[in-house]
């Protein structure tokens, strides 16, 4: 049986340790061979993904023609808002809740800060 010297793994006795010189093209072989398999897939990947877009997307190629411009109105103006209410007194009921479902006197605790959260 003849070896073929193109490839360095036929060359190689894997039952003697490897040298530095021996090892070094070894190993340079290995991730080509990785890097190659990697990035053919990743081709492969695209040309199938590309193929899927052109056979899959319903894109409207025709450009839709220029619509006449509607006449300019003034912006609306945003109508103000009913004064917010006092937050002192926001939290005194905050506080009278607290301790009516607490079953303690308003006095044991103090509330710090309070958030709004988003209502239905």
């Amino acid at each position: 049986m003849t070896l073929n010297p193109i490839f360095l793994s036929d060359t190689v006795a894997y039952n003697e340790p490897m040298s530095f010189a021996d090892a070094i093209p070894f190993g340079v072989q290995t991730v080509l061979l990785g890097m190659g398999v990697v990035f053919a897939v990743l081709i492969i990947l695209w040309v199938v993904l590309s193929a899927f877009k052109l056979v899959f997307y319903k894109g409207s190629d025709k450009k839709e023609a220029p619509t006449k411009a509607s006449p300019v109105t003034a912006p609306v103006q945003p109508t103000p808002v009913a004064a917010k209410t006092d937050d002192a007194e926001l939290v005194a009921a905050i506080t009278a809740a607290i301790a009516v479902v607490m079953d303690k006197p308003e006095t044991s605790f103090r509330v710090v800060s309070f958030r709004r959260t988003a209502s239905k």
